[in-house]
């Protein structure tokens, strides 16, 4: 591959899951002219399941960089440096946008010095956040938290990274018993949200690997079996999620099993992959892209035929601005902030030029990419 240390099979899941959202939220662009939604149709029950993916592959990445780290702290750090400058970034055009016109409020976000904190420092909260899809980063932050905790307390040592893997199953099946729904309104109930069964899954699929596949594979199969019987006493939202969690689980450890066989498809390698290094500019741009397209569609008077070659236009074109993003700004940020660049010399770099990175980089984010 032309990126020493990727893993294509991870940028294609990835890739997949970020595509899935904008489809999801493509609704965006046709919602002022047409009614046939996708939010009103056969395909609700699996909409956002990328997000799902996202979760579990993000457990997986973190157990297979975590001991790489010297210290909590530095771990810590290294996650916030690499995801809290670009989401400021769209957090700023937010605020920016409803300073401009009230009526550009996403979800209606209250103007408070809290939620203008919290949403700055990717903090969890009782509502949505100011750049509203932030609200699964919060859960990313709590799972992060967590794996800073276990670094700190066990230096993953011995069996503690598979006891790890299991307490998080455990924190989503109180969530799913419990009812606790990802926007609860005490925040600090979000441990408990059926969401970390996705972590879960995704971490001991990779304690698996690194055993040397043996026993843990059945350990993660019991699991995630008794994750998918609790959709049977969950209430109708989490129950939805545990089946969607249970599917983007068992979706994920196929590919990175198979991944062998994945990397014989060059084709779909020279559009996946470079899709799945922009995921997390993909993920923060796509809604803005899609609401301002949305509105420009409403003014003028089309048909509710034309919902489905708008709905093409706008995925593409949430997709293109995504990656466009990923090389104008997110790359430049991170050769600034990781790789030490001096500012002027990280924003002046040849377009096309690969930067050399540092110790730390290659490692794919579930939204972007964990350098």
């Amino acid at each position: 591959m032309t990126h020493p240390g990727r893993r294509p099979d991870l940028e294609w899941l990835k890739a997949l899951a970020a595509l899935e959202v904008v489809v999801c939220h493509s609704d965006l662009a046709v919602k002022h002219f047409s009614g046939a939604l996708l939010s009103r149709s056969w395909y609700l029950p699996v909409s956002g399941i990328g997000v799902e993916v996202f979760f579990v592959v993000s457990g997986y990445l973190i157990c297979l960089r975590a001991s790489a780290y010297p210290s909590a702290l530095a771990f810590m750090r290294a996650r916030f440096l690499r995801l809290l400058p670009l989401y400021a970034l769209f957090t700023g055009l937010a605020v920016a946008a409803r300073l401009a016109n009230p009526a550009w409020a996403w979800n209606a976000w209250d103007v408070s010095a809290r939620t203008i904190v919290s949403s700055f420092l990717m903090l969890p909260q009782s509502r949505y956040p100011i750049v509203g899809v932030g609200w699964s980063l919060e859960h990313e932050v709590i799972f992060y938290a967590l794996v800073a905790l276990l670094i700190l307390a066990t230096r993953l040592a011995g069996s503690a990274p598979m006891r790890f893997g299991v307490a998080l199953f455990g924190l989503g099946w109180c969530g799913a018993v419990l009812g606790i729904a990802p926007s609860d309104p005490a925040w600090y109930l979000h441990p408990f949200s059926v969401l970390m069964t996705g972590f879960a899954a995704g971490w001991l699929y990779r304690c698996h690997e690194a055993a040397g596949r043996r026993g843990v594979p059945w350990l993660l199969v019991g699991c995630l079996a008794v994750t998918a019987a609790l959709s049977l006493v969950a209430d109708a939202a989490n129950a939805e999620r545990i089946l969607r969690l249970t599917g983007a689980s068992g979706l994920v450890v196929l590919v990175i099993a198979f991944r062998e066989t994945i990397l014989r498809l060059p084709l779909a390698d020279r559009v996946l992959f470079p899709m799945g290094l922009a995921t997390y500019s993909i993920y923060l741009s796509h809604w803005f892209t899609l609401s301002a397209l949305g509105k420009v569609a409403g003014r003028l008077g089309l048909p509710p035929s034309a919902q489905w070659p708008v709905r093409l236009v706008a995925i593409a074109l949430g997709v293109a601005v995504g990656m466009a993003v990923y090389r104008l700004l997110e790359c430049p940020l991170d050769r600034w902030l990781r790789a030490g660049v001096p500012v002027q010399e990280a924003f002046r770099l040849p377009f096309r030029r690969r930067p050399a990175r540092s110790p730390e980089t290659g490692i794919a984010h579930p939204i972007g990419v964990l350098k």
